[in-house]
């Protein structure tokens, strides 16, 4: 592993994100070897690229082991191995000239590419542009490298909707369901779409008929399985694919329990932290969530074995053949941790009430005769109704001088409520609605041969540091002290409205130490990007 990343120069995007953050992270602390990493960041209206960097390393618990690690140094570290450059993913070369791309990729050894929209309902002209324009502009890039490597990182849930084993390769130009496309059609197909609906529920309801003809569940995995076609019809690059399962909080690095934004499993575990439980999920269906540091270990398997050019195709990075963990298990073990929070619990109703239920996993086929689109309707109409009353004229006038002020208070309350309960219904539907292929209608065991014999390869003390160790999670310890706790402490506020913290700062560098950043062309922004 060390031997493979000595001296190279990595071009990395998406280090604004959880996973890239914490493989960069894992990169400079754990292998000093590496020369260079350029990242490319997109700079927003008000704040430069190399501030964004800047603030991550500063401040991003993901740094958090490197800053301890090295205390003041820590900065002046970083900023000796990492160039900062500003770019747009969404537009062609990434929005240099062909001689800036050249200059910019003439001693880079492999391009890794993190960036993408990871919503399971994108808006479809944002997917296309990220997912798969982006996707394509980073491989038109590492064509321009002396190694033309290029390590894309998609979704192990580009299979679609298939069930049973799934193997680490990619049959180009075939659907999950069988059917046979062109890759370069479909994508012309997609743009036609999108450009022929003037409304944005038009093109998603377009866009998500379209990935369903084809079977694949939603718009993300259509996108993100769209652009690993397109990119296995090229010659100029040599590829290689990692695809992470449910990416979740870490085990180790960079200390337990941290997790960055809504995850798959936040807005599960914040439901059933509420009174709702009778969740529509079967049981014996695998619930494939990996740590992101496991993921990260995956990934820089992948690209070792890029650098060394034996990388194979496809490496999934994912627990269900090595350490299946199913939705039966996460909802008993969720129950648990949240039992220990209610205990806790400040108020009456979560010490007695919601510490004693228990999450039951039932048919979404036959949902509960009171569930919740009955629940958001009667919400709906009791707010309509409380709208429409005008107590001055429904009251007899010696009434509404008594008690008028008083109702009417009571009135805007108990509207405000109603509204409240069915905007966070709906959300609860949504969330239903795309969690449904990946908790009730796909059950999958994703092969992991490629991660396993490269973990094989290497040494012991190798292998501890950077070897796939799916196999060796614990996951009744993973879920109760570390996955919950990390969920509640760094996702659900987010839920909830609240702000998360920053880690305290640390000494920034002289102002002389700025000319690290490489400056593109101007007209260089984005309306949308996700790193």
């Amino acid at each position: 592993m060390r031997a493979a990343f000595a001296g190279k120069h990595l071009l990395l995007t998406g280090v604004t994100g959880f996973l890239g953050k914490v493989w960069l992270a894992t990169l400079l602390d754990h292998l000093p070897e590496l020369r260079r990493v350029t990242v490319l960041i997109r700079p927003t209206r008000d704040v430069t690229a190399e501030a964004r960097f800047d603030r991550i390393v500063e401040r991003s618990p993901a740094f958090r082991a490197l800053r301890q690690r090295l205390g003041p140094e820590a900065r002046r570290y970083v900023a000796a191995r990492v160039r900062v450059v500003e770019a747009q993913l969404t537009e062609p070369l990434c929005g240099w000239t062909e001689a800036q791309a050249r200059a910019l990729l003439a001693d880079v050894d492999a391009v890794v590419h993190f960036a993408g929209l990871t919503d399971f309902e994108p808006d479809p002209v944002a997917a296309l542009r990220i997912n798969i324009d982006g996707a394509m502009h980073l491989a038109d890039l590492a064509a321009r490298s002396p190694g033309r490597r290029y390590v894309h990182c998609s979704t192990a849930f580009v299979a679609g909707r298939v069930f049973g084993e799934v193997p680490e390769a990619l049959e180009v130009g075939v659907a999950p369901n069988g059917v046979r496309f062109r890759p370069a059609q479909e994508l012309s197909a997609l743009r036609a779409a999108i450009v022929d609906h003037d409304t944005a529920s038009a093109r998603s309801a377009c866009v998500t008929a379209r990935a369903a003809a084809l079977g694949w569940p939603n718009t993300y995995t259509y996108t993100k399985a769209l652009a690993e076609h397109c990119l296995a019809t090229r010659r100029d690059v040599v590829a290689t694919t990692v695809r992470p399962a449910i990416v979740e909080c870490a085990t180790r690095y960079p200390f337990p329990g941290w997790n960055e934004g809504i995850n798959t499993s936040g807005p599960l575990v914040w439901l059933m932290s509420t009174s709702f439980r009778r969740l529509p999920a079967r049981a014996e269906i695998g619930f494939d969530v990996v740590p992101v540091d496991t993921v990260a270990r995956g990934v820089t398997l992948a690209v070792a074995a890029a650098l060394r050019d034996d990388a194979h195709d496809v490496y999934h990075i994912a627990s269900s053949r090595l350490n299946r963990f199913t939705m039966g298990r996460a909802i008993e073990l969720t129950d648990l941790a949240l039992r220990r929070t209610h205990r806790r619990g400040a108020r009456w109703a979560e010490r007695e009430l919601l510490s004693r239920l228990d999450t039951v996993a039932v048919d979404a086929e036959r949902p509960p005769w009171l569930g919740t689109p009955e629940l958001q309707r009667a919400a709906s109409a009791a707010r309509a109704l409380l709208r429409d009353v005008d107590l001055e004229r429904a009251l007899p006038p010696a009434l509404f001088e008594r008690f008028g002020a008083g109702l009417e208070r009571r009135r805007q309350r108990w509207s405000k409520q109603c509204r409240e309960a069915d905007r966070s219904l709906g959300r609860v539907q949504k969330m239903l609605r795309q969690y449904r292929p990946f908790i009730y209608d796909q059950d999958y065991t994703f092969r992991t041969d490629h991660l396993e014999a490269a973990t094989a390869a290497l040494g012991a003390d190798e292998r501890a540091l950077f070897g796939f160790d799916i196999a060796d999670l614990d996951w009744r310890h993973y879920w109760l002290d570390v996955e919950v706790p990390g969920l509640q402490r760094w996702c659900i506020p987010l839920l909830e409205g609240e702000r998360i913290p920053d880690d305290p700062a640390i000494s920034v560098l002289p102002a002389d130490d700025a000319s690290r950043t490489a400056q593109v062309p101007s007209g260089r922004r984005a309306t949308q990007a996700t790193a």
